[in-house]
């Protein structure tokens, strides 16, 4: 099979996410997404990329990313995954740790429409409750 120009693209936008993710790099990782762009996560329904990652920022002390692995589309469609583990420790010291899925859509320009994050909610609310929701974005 042979990778498209595309697919290589998307694998760098993922990269420079997950390196932006582990930083805590809000604004950078922003700048991968499209001026409309979304996340869809688990535990904060559809908010717009600049929102979720601020509120992602203000819940988090340190992100680390184990064992990322990206998925490129084999029929040439605008879209990618990674699955990795995430190493969370929250803004009030707790640690939280799963394994997710991110999925990217990209617009024509290459950036970040949407990105749906998948994972199982039930150990992670057993283990943070809301503090992630309900936490104050400066």
């Amino acid at each position: 099979m042979v990778i498209s120009s595309n697919a290589l693209a998307y694998i760098d936008v993922i990269n420079k996410y997950l390196a932006l993710l582990g930083a805590g790099d809000v604004r950078g990782i922003v700048s991968l997404f499209s001026p409309k762009g979304m996340v869809n996560s688990p535990f904060l329904d559809v908010q717009p990329a600049g929102a979720f990652f601020d509120q992602l920022k203000a819940a988090t002390r340190r992100s680390v990313l184990e064992d990322p692995e990206v998925f490129v589309s084999g029929v040439g469609s605008r879209r990618a995954s990674v699955c990795f583990t995430y190493l969370w420790e929250l803004a009030d010291g707790s640690h939280v740790s799963f394994r997710c899925v991110d999925l990217f859509e990209f617009d024509e320009q290459g950036l970040i429409d949407t990105m749906t994050i998948i994972y199982d909610t039930a150990p992670i609310r057993a283990e943070v409750g809301d503090k992630y929701r309900r936490v104050a974005v400066a």
